[in-house]
């Protein structure tokens, strides 16, 4: 599969602070693929990386098969972006920024969007909402037909409609052959949306998987019920940490593979047993605890 971002070993230092630490990114062509960390774990100086807003101290970078950096302003043409703090004109109406974009890089899907996202293009922008200001900055990314999506926290200020709206676009996009990079702190969004996941912590990339294996081969809740007393000291297992239960119930948290659990589990006459998958949040802790 081809990579529509490459990244290697690339680090960002601002004197003796490094806000990204040798890291290494594949993004596949064709799939939505989620950054993940909190404020400050460096999302954001990646992505401006990525777009050459900002050059890298170390490492390189490749968009589409070429160099970020000396094919900057050619892949720009071919790349959507929604910055955090998109700078629209105050003085502007949403109509005059998409036809400005629009004269300089093609209309591609914007009267389809307008009215996709219900967005009035009269008022200025100084008078639109924080939601309707967040339409006109996604709309403008799709500006051009690009072939990659880069966003900084996509669904800041649009209510829960719109970001069902919006995840429905970028997975019609992908569908078609764009790709999606990501940048969120919502968790639950990033397990709705995405097919693969980075996790960054300080700068450092902590985990990059496929979204199903994040999610099916960290971590496993167990809830066990049994017909007699079940004893603690059988589940101090490798891996295997006791979160609740007394008596006749158990629950556990299992990192890593479930047999062992299972096989302690036998010997009692269970009534009942549950195991679940953890949600993204429960795996994105265990990696910043651990």
């Amino acid at each position: 599969m081809l990579a529509a971002i490459q990244v290697k070993r690339v680090t960002k230092s601002f004197g003796a602070k490094r806000a990204l630490d040798n890291v290494t990114l594949t993004v596949p062509e064709g799939h939505i693929f989620g950054f993940l960390g909190p404020n400050g774990a460096g999302k954001t100086t990646m992505i401006r990386c990525l777009m050459d807003y900002m050059r890298v101290s170390h490492g390189a970078i490749s968009i589409l098969g070429r160099d970020a950096r000396t094919e900057s302003a050619a892949l720009k043409r071919e790349i959507g972006y929604l910055s955090s703090d998109m700078q629209l004109h105050p003085n502007w109406s949403a109509r005059t920024h998409l036809n400005f974009m629009g004269g300089i890089e093609g209309r591609g899907r914007t009267a389809e969007l307008v009215r996709k996202f219900n967005l009035d293009l009269k008022p200025k922008v100084r008078d639109l909402s924080s939601g309707n200001k967040q339409k006109l900055a996604i709309i403008l990314a799709f500006v051009g037909n690009p072939k990659l999506l880069i966003m900084d926290e996509p669904t800041r200020g649009l209510d829960p409609l719109l970001q069902n709206q919006l995840y429905d676009l970028l997975r019609d996009f992908a569908a078609q052959g764009g790709t999606v990079f990501l940048s969120s702190h919502n968790l639950a969004e990033v397990q709705q949306l995405c097919d693969n996941v980075a996790v960054i912590r300080e700068g450092k990339v902590v985990a990059a998987e496929a979204m199903t294996d994040i999610l099916q081969l960290r971590v496993h809740l167990v809830n066990a019920v049994a017909a007699k007393v079940i004893d603690q000291a059988d589940f101090k297992l490798k891996d295997v940490e006791v979160i609740g239960g007394s008596g006749k119930n158990i629950s556990l948290k299992v990192r890593g593979k479930i047999d062992p659990v299972i096989k302690a589990l036998a010997k009692y006459n269970l009534t009942d047993l549950e195991v679940t998958h953890a949600a993204l949040e429960d795996v994105f802790m265990e990696y910043y605890q651990n």
